[in-house]
């Protein structure tokens, strides 16, 4: 299947965001959407969910797919979680059927048990930023869209969390919105 924004503009408070956008998201490919902040790459990511729409332009999809609707694996840069709940409750709420074994489990990737047990208001934005990939792939998806999931993490880390991401990510498409290129050699570029 390939998901096709075309020939997208949106602006904001008569300020124009994204001027004519043209991409084509395919399966099993990584797409970076790059630019300074404010460039837009947030709203293209919203655009290419359904979760906002273009003042022109529109989103089509090509060839087969399931459902009527497709679902993504969702980071976003403002953050959805519940603070005064922990990392596991966290995860956990973020689908009916995970246990809170397999909440642990996977949170064990890149917290310590001791961080998984006390409010998200008391983790660092780092690792707030780790239960929000953790979570994000609970999710069942047919697409990983992730605004900004790298920031303040170190090369080290941003390493570790790149290959968890790209060894769940299958066949399904991945955008990642960042304002830097270091680290996505991998994907397509599409500059903002």
């Amino acid at each position: 299947m390939t998901i096709i924004l075309d020939h997208i503009t949106k602006s904001y408070d008569g300020r124009k965001v994204i001027d004519d956008l043209n991409v084509e998201i395919e399966d099993g490919r990584c797409y970076a959407f790059v630019g300074p902040e404010g460039a837009g790459k947030t709203t293209a990511l919203k655009i290419f969910m359904g979760l906002e729409q273009p003042d022109s332009g529109h989103v089509a999809r090509m060839g087969d797919y399931k459902y009527p609707t497709l679902h993504s694996a969702y980071v976003s840069q403002a953050g959805q979680l519940n603070l005064r709940k922990n990392a596991i409750w966290n995860v956990k709420k973020a689908h009916r059927w995970a246990s809170k074994g397999r909440a642990i489990e996977e949170l064990k990737r890149f917290l310590l048990e001791e961080r998984m047990d006390i409010p998200v208001s008391e983790l660092t934005d780092v690792e707030r930023r780790l239960v929000e990939i953790v979570r994000a792939f609970f999710v069942p998806a047919d697409f990983i869209v992730l605004d900004e999931p790298f920031l303040g993490m170190d090369d080290a880390l941003r390493e570790k969390v790149l290959g968890h991401i790209m060894t769940i990510q299958g066949s399904r498409p991945l955008l990642i919105a960042s304002r830097s290129e270091e680290g996505l050699e991998f994907a397509r570029k599409i500059r903002m």
